[in-house]
């Protein structure tokens, strides 16, 4: 697995577990302190986030760490 697969695996993961929640994107931007352009980013593997960007997001989401990056 490359990089960028990997970043979409993790970004589909993303929207999987906010539509599970009801959320909008701006939704989560806004419970992660983030714009929503980033967590687009994100979602779509444009970006690779940081390990703490990451967090930010699994917190919000109310999930562990391990559970939003789980392969």
């Amino acid at each position: 697995m490359d990089k960028i697969e990997l970043q979409k695996i993790v970004g589909k993961r993303i929207i999987q577990l906010r539509i599970e929640k009801g959320w909008s994107q701006s939704d989560l931007a806004r419970a992660c302190e983030k714009d929503r352009q980033s967590i687009e980013r994100i979602e779509n593997g444009r970006v690779s986030p940081s390990l703490y960007t990451l967090y930010e997001i699994a917190l919000a989401l109310e999930v562990r760490l391990e559970e939003l990056v789980k392969l």
